[in-house]
């Protein structure tokens, strides 16, 4: 009886093992801004002048408030923004994080620094170095900016509106579901399932 309760505790324990490394890898891809991921600075008001507003390449971001993203220019000058102070305000635009500082100012000014270089570029080309209160982000473009064939398909800048296509340039055909964590789950209960009758196939021999 002993032998037949420590094998259903070991069949068990490796059903919770498989369980850990199935749903774990897929919700740890539901996180924060994934460091790398660009951060493209703009002036809507004057497009020559200095960003006003940098806006991350990253979708489905929900934003806290208080939140905090780092930013790393070309140099490798870092500067960190947060919601709420030195007048910035960090907000997801269509599920994308943007920060924008005061009207007109440069958006570098209004950033603390972790070090004592200062001197952050003005040229709006940025990537991610870490961020907090921002999750559900699916994920980002590390390392790239908005103008690769993916967004080159699109007429403007909001890459999330479907509208916003160019003609010919995507399929009318509905894509196949590939699966995901549901599929995942089934495939738990299945094994949980087998567990428990080999556990009382055992405990009846």
């Amino acid at each position: 009886m002993g032998r037949a309760v420590s094998l259903v505790g070991a069949v068990f324990a490796l059903l919770c093992a498989v369980l850990v490394l199935l749903v774990v890898p897929a919700g740890a891809q539901d996180g924060g801004i994934p460091p790398g991921t660009a951060a493209n600075g703009s002036n809507p008001d004057n497009p020559s002048d200095t960003p006003t507003i940098v806006t991350i390449a990253a979708s489905g971001c929900t934003v806290a408030a208080g939140a905090s993203i780092t930013l790393e220019d070309g140099d490798g000058t870092r500067a960190i923004f947060t919601d709420g102070d030195r007048g910035i305000t960090i907000i997801s635009q269509d599920g994308r994080p943007r920060i924008e500082g005061p009207p007109g100012d440069f958006i570098g000014d209004h950033a603390r620094f972790p070090t004592s270089d200062k001197s952050f570029d003005t040229d709006g080309d940025y990537s991610v170095v870490s961020s907090t209160g921002v999750s559900g982000c699916r994920g980002g473009n590390a390392g790239q900016d908005n103008t690769g064939p993916a967004q080159g398909q699109y007429s403007g800048n909001d890459v999330n509106n479907p509208n916003d296509v160019i003609p010919d340039t995507s399929s009318d055909t509905q894509i196949p579901d590939t699966g995901g964590p549901p599929y995942l789950a089934l495939g738990a209960l299945l094994l949980m399932f087998a567990a428990l009758l080999v556990g009382r196939s055992v405990l009846k021999s």
